[in-house]
């Protein structure tokens, strides 16, 4: 997939056209968005219980202090319910068929007003198995 495309489907629409998910047949490449200030950096590891790393600017949107331990269930339970419930269709649908996604979700962040965020995922795999996620994030 075109990462021209990615970047017009990840930066230019508008809020909420993802609302319900989008399914990539074929992972984007999402290297070059690496030095946007503006974008967080995420990854699961799935091979090992979904343990998850995040770069400032995620803890930022999520209103959490750089470096304080997060999982997923407590990260997931920040989500909207509407939101989680398209969270985990997307994901499960994507990582059924070894494929990424695109998803805009409305969170809680700690101490503030719920916001709204695009989050871009792709799959990880290791012998022709997801071991992981990765992707970006971003406010809207």
């Amino acid at each position: 997939m075109d990462g021209f495309f990615i970047n017009a489907l990840f930066y230019d629409e508008p809020a909420g056209t993802f609302s319900h998910g989008h399914i990539f047949a074929k992972a984007p490449d999402i290297t070059s968005d690496q030095h946007d200030p503006e974008i967080g950096y995420w990854h699961c590891d799935i091979a090992h219980h979904d343990r998850l790393t995040w770069s400032e600017k995620v803890y930022e949107l999520f209103g959490l202090p750089k470096g304080a331990p997060v999982d997923r269930d407590s990260v997931v339970a920040r989500y909207s319910e509407r939101s989680k419930r398209a969270l985990e269709r997307v994901r499960t649908y994507a990582i059924s068929r070894k494929m990424g996604f695109i998803l805009d979700a409305e969170i809680n962040p700690e101490g503030a007003n719920n916001r709204w965020i695009r989050v871009l995922a792709v799959p990880m795999l290791s012998k022709g198995r997801i071991v992981g996620v990765h992707g970006l994030k971003r406010a809207l």
